[in-house]
Formats: C-alpha cells, structure tokens, sequence
C-alpha cells in the first residue's frame, strides 16, 4: 500500500519562517534588554572608530533619507503597485501597507521602551561618522551627494579627525553615559523588508536567467546595505541593526506568504 505524501503549502512554510524570525527577535530583545550585550555592542562601535573619515560618509548620509518613514512608505505603495501589475489579488496592495504600518509600530514603541547606555567619550567621535558637514551644504550639494557624487563633499577637517582619535583610543566608562534610544532600527527593518521582497518577486516573475540574478543581487544588497550604513555612519547601534534585521525579515517573509495565498496567473518579464 502506497503512502499518499503531503506537501505542505508553501506559503505555510513562509508564515512559519516568519514566525521563527519573529521568535529570534522577541528572544534577541528579551537579551538586549537584560543588558548582556551592553559591552560587546560598545565595543564595536569603538572598533568603528578607527576607520577612517571620507568624503564618501556624506554619500551614505544622504543615502539614509532613503529609508526614511515618508520615502520608505513611497516605496512601499509603488512594490505594492508591481504587485498589481504581475496580477496578484489587489488586497495584497493593503497586506503589505499594514506590514510597513507594524515595523513603524514596532520601531516607535521599541524607541519608547528600550535603550542602550552610550558613553560620553564614545559619543563624541561617533557624532564624526556621518559626515555632518553636509548638513551645511546648501541642497544642490546634498542632491549631487545623494547621486554619488563624493567629490563634492566638503574635505572632513582636522578637528573632526582628532574628535573620531580620541574616542577610538580612550577607555570609555559607564560612569558618564547617555541614552540611545535607537532600538530597534526602523532604516534596517524597512530596506530589509522591502529588499527581500523585491528580490523574491525578481526571482518569481524574470525569466532570462542573467537578469533574474543581476535584480535578485542588487535587492538583497539593498537588504542588507541599509542597515550596514546606519552602522557604518554612527546613526545607530550594531544591536539596532541586527534587531532590525530580524524583524524586518520576518515581515518579508509574511508578505511573501500572504502573496503566495493571492496569485492570479502571472505575468512574466
């Protein structure tokens, strides 16, 4: 007698991924408020500081307005709209509007909630990564910037370098701290949801082999890349990061299970 094998759903195996991710993140928070991560999280922003300061800083500065709430939620509606357009149920439009809502949600209740200690002397250098002489740029500077243009950045000066030197070598104390009411990161959630999601759709619906891979590296690398810069420039912790990380995969993978459960047939490039 033969046994009849089921196969389950994959837009079940989704959700349950998503779930999973979901778990990671409540358990990463449960330890990131428990303190344990205070030393190791400091730490590496101290190793950040010994890189050195570039003109290309104030390019990755204005690359983080890209993930802000108002242009993020832009790209939002314009992935849900591509969604549309490849012939899935036009309820998917309003799913993936609501998920971008819950990561606003989350990142605004977890800032009120959480915070992580950040010494004086640590404070002071990492005001230095993310270039803030572009803020007195006039705006066709800063535009130019936001195209890759790092020539046009104004030279980092001296004081700046002596500022990142001095946090990078001095011990820093818990004695002396601020507040960073940074967690989780809401850049990191949204590009990497949006990032995956784009990247699942390029794999799904492009059909020449070259092209599917080529869209599928450049949206995971945005995935990935938004939550890098925020680190790389000092605007947020690396336990920001990776807590983003996290939570705005598990949104990813809910979106890619709730488009799943609203195929029409598709529409191929």
């Amino acid at each position: 007698m033969k046994r009849t094998v089921r196969c389950i759903p994959a837009e079940k195996r989704w959700f349950f991924v998503s779930f999973v991710l979901l778990l990671l993140f409540l358990l990463y928070t449960a330890i990131f408020s428990s303190g344990i991560f205070i030393n190791l999280t400091l730490r590496a922003e101290q190793w950040l500081l010994h890189r050195p300061l570039t003109s290309a800083d104030c390019v990755f500065r204005q690359w983080k307005l890209l993930g802000d709430p108002s242009f993020s939620s832009f790209l939002t509606v314009l992935l849900g709209i591509v969604c549309l357009w490849l012939r899935y149920r036009k309820r998917v439009l309003l799913y993936i509007v609501l998920l971008l809502v819950l990561g606003l949600g989350v990142e605004f209740v977890g800032k009120q909630v959480f915070s992580q200690p950040v010494p004086d002397s640590l404070g002071y250098g990492m005001n230095v990564l993310a270039c803030p002489q572009a803020l007195r740029q006039p705006r066709s500077v800063r535009l130019m910037l936001m195209l890759g243009m790092w020539w046009e950045a104004r030279p980092v000066s001296a004081k700046a370098v002596r500022k990142e030197q001095y946090s990078a070598m001095v011990p820093f104390s818990l004695t002396d701290t601020n507040p960073d009411n940074g967690y989780p990161s809401g850049h990191t959630i949204r590009w990497s949801f949006l990032g995956i999601v784009a990247g699942w759709l390029c794999w799904r619906h492009i059909r020449p082999r070259f092209l599917r891979w080529l869209l599928l590296a450049i949206a995971f690398a945005i995935a990935i890349a938004g939550g890098l810069i925020m680190f790389y420039i000092g605007l947020h912790l690396l336990s920001d990061v990776i807590a983003g990380y996290l939570f705005g995969a598990s949104m990813a993978c809910c979106a890619i299970a709730l488009l799943l459960g609203n195929e029409k047939k598709s529409r191929f490039v």
